[in-house]
């Protein structure tokens, strides 16, 4: 089953500073993402987050496309993002500049359509034999499950991790983005988690992700659309 949706942001990509070391406001010709793992792991509920923030409280188009199987838990689930400063002309993820794998069967199967100079971060002990050997880890399920004592909330310390990696990525805007969508008896483990995982891969996974030059790369000029036809099934 698939759903797809193109989002809109409230303006142009927001230049201010925040002191995360992420650079704000960054022209983007074209950001593949792919956030992929088994049911269960709340990969469509990371995408449709990931989305948000980047459209409503960074300024970005974005689309997002999913796929997920037909089990609820165990079978494969994926949430394709595309992100530009400009009017996206085709939605779907073509070559992956970022693919986070949180399965051991999402790193095999989604390895070959990463660019060659792509990002590969892990769940770095349910991926055991990473296709590559350049690739950035962190141990996501179990800082959920010792940490944050919710393993459901996985999928949020992974989206943090994913905040500090993404240079055109505000931290700020991502936690005034999970208070808006979530309800407020699971708020503050989630806010806890998306915290966690950014410390523990500014801690741990160097620098931020070095982007392509976008010179010459950029979608159209066109109208922003809605986002529409998400959906949350995890």
């Amino acid at each position: 089953m698939s759903g797809a949706g193109e989002s809109k942001g409230n303006g142009a990509p927001n230049g201010n500073g925040n002191g995360n070391g992420n650079g704000a406001g960054q022209v983007l010709a074209r950001y593949e993402i792919r956030l992929s793992g088994l049911g269960g792991q709340g990969i469509l509920t990371m995408g449709k987050l990931l989305g948000q923030a980047l459209a409503l409280e960074h300024g970005y188009y974005v689309t997002h496309t999913q796929s997920y199987g037909p089990e609820a838990r165990g079978g494969a689930s994926r949430s394709d993002l595309v992100v530009s400063s400009a009017p996206i002309s085709y939605p779907k993820t073509e070559y992956l500049d970022l693919l986070v794998a949180l399965s051991q069967e999402a790193a095999a199967s989604y390895y070959s359509y990463l660019k060659p100079r792509g990002t590969l971060l892990v769940d770095s002990e349910l991926v055991r034999q990473s296709p590559t050997n350049v690739f950035l880890g962190l141990p996501f399920t179990r800082l959920a499950r010792e940490k944050v004592g919710v393993v459901q909330a996985t999928n949020v310390v992974a989206l943090g991790a994913v905040a500090y990696l993404l240079p055109f990525a505000r931290i700020e805007a991502m936690r005034k983005s999970l208070k808006a969508a979530l309800p407020e008896k699971i708020r503050d483990a989630n806010l806890k988690a998306l915290n966690l995982g950014y410390q523990e891969a500014k801690k741990r996974l160097g620098q931020p992700i070095t982007l392509p030059d976008p010179a010459g790369e950029g979608e159209s000029n066109g109208t922003r659309m809605d986002l529409t036809d998400i959906m949350a099934e995890d």
